[in-house]
């Protein structure tokens, strides 16, 4: 491996040619053509022409010279969800040292690139209100390069609004009340989230300017954004249910939003990944979803496929 390795790193470009990679591989070059194609190499053409980023390439050895065990992982982006981010500690702990699995939340849009660029493995999203998720989610998803490999998975509801700050009454304050008042301060998600997303949609339904909005803070993630408001550092921002029971805040209904899972068929068939889905029928996470509010899981996970 190492005089692979050595070998590999005699050229110091960014990225290899078909020729070079061939060289490398010790294939002809119909062969790279072949595997590219069918997506089993990482590459990207430009201007019509294949190039193989290095250091995707030698991750791609690496996986297949030592038989496939580095393939005993599963890297998760997107959506950032209390009850998917537990489900999968859960999952993480059970599988101690026979596998990895990790899950970084980072917004839906950024998740997709991940996956789009093969960085991770599965993506949750959401993007709207459930009523419109399938369309939404769908048309969302045919943006992406690769999106003709990927299918989506029917996870999971959960209910969706703002969270004030505990001054606040909700008996008394309306959803275009919070939104109409310029002195409210907001914490604000990234702009990659099907959160800030919804807020934009819920703006719009209301006549209201999303831009208008006075940003006090910004986080990353949706428990972050809800620290604001509970330290005071913000007056409201847009969440779930479960995170503002966990804060005890304050909690205007907006809608229930959908969370879906982004992969390609063939991760969706890994056994990882089906031992994943089979955890969010257990007995343990209905009992987590009762617990953290707000959550509705189906019956079965739809799967569906994106074209």
């Amino acid at each position: 491996m190492d005089a692979v390795k050595t070998q590999y790193r005699k050229n110091n470009d960014t990225f290899l040619t078909v020729p070079e990679l061939a060289e490398l591989l010790h294939v002809n070059e119909k062969k790279i053509y072949k595997l590219a194609g069918e997506g089993d190499i990482p590459g990207t053409k430009i201007t019509g022409k294949w190039i193989f980023p290095r250091h995707l390439i030698e991750d791609w050895i690496n996986e297949n010279s030592y038989g496939g065990a580095l393939s005993d992982r599963l890297i998760i982006a997107g959506s950032d969800d209390r009850l998917l981010n537990q489900i999968c500690n859960l999952a993480a702990v059970e599988l101690q040292q026979s596998a990895l699995l990790s899950y970084s939340p980072s917004g839906t849009r950024h998740g997709l690139r991940m996956l789009d660029t093969r960085r991770a493995d599965a993506c949750f999203i959401n993007w709207g209100s459930s009523e419109s998720t399938a369309r939404r989610h769908l048309g969302l998803l045919r943006g992406y390069k690769n999106h003709a490999s990927w299918i989506l998975v029917r996870c999971l509801e959960r209910s969706q609004g703002l969270v004030l700050s505990r001054h606040f009454d909700v008996g008394d304050t309306s959803v275009k009340d919070v939104l109409a008042d310029s002195s409210m301060r907001w914490a604000q998600r990234n702009a990659d989230s099907g959160t800030e997303r919804l807020l934009e949609d819920l703006c719009a339904a209301h006549g209201l300017d999303y831009q208008s909005l006075t940003v006090a803070k910004s986080g990353n993630t949706e428990r972050s954004a809800v620290a604001a408001v509970n330290t005071g550092n913000a007056d409201v921002t847009c969440g779930t249910l479960a995170v503002a029971n966990e804060f005890q805040l304050p909690f205007l209904p907006i809608a229930n939003v959908a969370i879906d899972m982004v992969m390609t068929r063939r991760t969706y068939f890994r056994t990882l990944m089906q031992s994943l889905l089979n955890n969010i029928h257990t007995a343990t996470t209905q009992s987590l979803a009762a617990e953290l509010g707000g959550y509705t899981l189906p019956d079965n996970l739809d799967v569906l496929a994106v074209e």
